[in-house]
């Protein structure tokens, strides 16, 4: 029985002697004098945004955040960034990017990414002393856009045998080379001068596709365009009539062409156009080449008889009464499929196309691109002026209105059957006026109307609808100036959708003339619009 209690006895004094060397290590661990590495845990801030995703951008997250171990261990964050064209970041070798920053955001441009190419991030924090990286926030897949300084080529900047070229400035831009399209006849340019931003290039081959491309020192591009100088009339197998100076030719040689036909004009010269009747399909060009258009100057106006596909005027100028000469002015019975004006000019006209008197006649297509119309009587850019009269589609782009009362207009009995109005880069300015309409209908029905990228400058009173509204309007990056005076009511108020811009035609535009309105220079100096109206006017 002793045995057994000295055995107990031992195993007392055991577990005390086992307690009291556990709270001696215990006392011992001052947290003043702790041996290892101390730690900290560190998290990110935010996920990865792309800023300005374009030639160039920017990865930005938010500062991270950090937590450490003791009063005199505080850890301060940095980041380790790694961008490569491998998703998986396997591969080290297709890093750009693999080092560790204070920063929150990282500029990435062509310097430093090959453009078009496919790109991949992560980043995670860091701190400065210790252990304790958080886990890596990842990009989506990303790419940088090449510089292109070249601006779309004008129409009337290109002829059969020279090109104007414009193009942007960048610190780095030295040379400009230009070569056929299969790498024959090439010259080079020397254009690092900062004040060059345009070039006429003379003694090119007609009818031939070329490229130009601009570079820095490195042979880096900063652009590329492409482009076809225009056939001669003679390999465009045009009807010449460069070689009269007879102003009537034009008129007589109408009414014995085939349909179809298209008729070279020179330029310069003027033609005389009475009252004629157009009963075939007929393309009117001025010459290639630069310098002035050919110029018709109508007495009185086009009719149109019959059946036709396409009536087409390319680089020419109308001009005739403002009391009472038009382009058109229809009233026989008469079906066309298209009418188009491009790169035309129409000035001076008491309208261009009106559709009038009994019978039935219809346009499919009413077409007015890269023009200029400007100084227009009461009958505006199209009046449909019977009830017998249709147009279906129309469309209005890369154009400007300057001075006309209506845009579109129907007589008070007719029945409005538009199908479709496109209003696209285009600039309006004094247009409309007089407490005048962009779509005059007072019944039946406008399907839809659609307006981008154009501008409405100044204007003494304008409205957007008489009683007919579109069905449908669709509007995007569209701006009206503050100096507009324009209706009020759920038809006449400005076209939902069109920003209210806060500045005036004055700090928008060049020159914008409020009494000799033709006489403006509509060229947009305000750096927010460069994107918007006709494209003749942006930088």
């Amino acid at each position: 029985m002793r045995y057994k209690n000295f055995t107990g006895s031992v195993f007392s004094y055991g577990r005390m002697l086992f307690l009291f060397l556990l709270v001696a290590v215990m006392y011992a661990c001052n947290k003043d004098v702790a041996p290892g590495p101390p730690t900290s845990l560190t998290q990110m801030g935010s996920a990865i945004t792309l800023v300005h995703a374009d030639t160039s951008l920017v990865l930005q997250w938010e500062a991270g955040h950090a937590a450490w171990e003791g009063d005199s261990r505080r850890a301060e964050v940095s980041y380790e960034v790694q961008v490569s064209s491998d998703s998986t970041f396997n591969d080290a070798a297709q890093n750009v990017f693999d080092f560790v920053t204070d920063s929150t955001s990282l500029f990435l441009s062509d310097q430093e990414l090959t453009p078009l190419e496919p790109y991949f991030a992560r980043v995670r924090t860091v701190p400065s002393t210790g252990t304790g990286s958080s886990s890596w926030m990842r990009t989506s897949r990303f790419q940088v856009r090449p510089i292109e300084l070249f601006t779309p080529i004008k129409v009337w900047n290109l002829s059969h045998e020279a090109v104007v070229l414009n193009f942007g400035r960048h610190g780095e831009l030295t040379k400009m080379v230009v070569e056929k399209a299969d790498g024959s006849d090439s010259q080079e340019f020397n254009v690092s001068n900062d004040e060059l931003i345009t070039m006429q290039l003379e003694g090119l081959t007609s009818n031939t596709d070329y490229v130009a491309r601009l570079f820095r020192h490195d042979d880096r591009s900063l652009g590329e365009l492409t482009f076809t100088t225009k056939p001669t009339v003679e390999e465009a197998g045009y009807i010449d009539l460069r070689g009269s100076s007879d102003p009537k030719i034009l008129q007589n040689t109408l009414t014995t062409v085939p349909d179809g036909s298209v008729i070279a004009l020179k330029r310069g010269m003027t033609y005389t156009m009475e009252g004629f009747t157009l009963d075939r399909g007929v393309t009117l060009v001025s010459e290639p080449g630069f310098g002035p258009q050919a110029r018709i100057e109508m007495s009185s106006s086009f009719n149109v008889e019959g059946a036709m596909d396409l009536i087409k005027f390319e680089d020419v100028h109308f001009t005739g009464d403002i009391g009472g000469s038009y382009v058109f002015n229809i009233s026989r019975v008469a079906t066309i499929n298209k009418i188009e004006f491009e790169a035309c000019r129409m000035s001076e006209l008491r309208g261009v196309m009106r559709l009038q008197s009994e019978g039935q006649k219809s346009v499919n297509e009413y077409v007015i691109n890269n023009s200029i119309v400007q100084n227009i009587g009461n009958y505006n850019a199209l009046t449909i002026d019977h009830s017998d009269a249709s147009v279906r589609d129309v469309r209005f782009t890369n154009s400007t209105f300057i001075n006309l009362q209506y845009i579109i207009r129907h007589g008070g009995s007719v029945d409005a059957s538009l199908n479709s109005v496109l209003i696209e880069n285009t600039t309006l300015y004094h247009s409309p006026s007089d407490n005048r309409h962009i779509i005059d209908a007072s019944r039946g029905e406008i399907s839809n109307l659609t307006v981008r990228n154009t501008l409405i400058g100044y204007t003494s009173g304008g409205r957007s609808f008489n009683r007919v509204m579109p069905n449908s309007i669709t509007v995007s990056n569209s701006f009206a100036t503050s100096d507009i005076t324009w209706g009020s009511n759920t038809q006449q108020r400005m076209i939902e959708g069109v920003i209210a811009y806060g500045r005036t035609s004055e700090q928008v535009f060049a020159n914008p003339d409020k009494s000799n309105y033709a006489n403006s220079d509509l060229t947009i100096m305000d750096e927010a619009l460069f994107t918007v109206g006709d494209p003749r006017w942006r930088p």
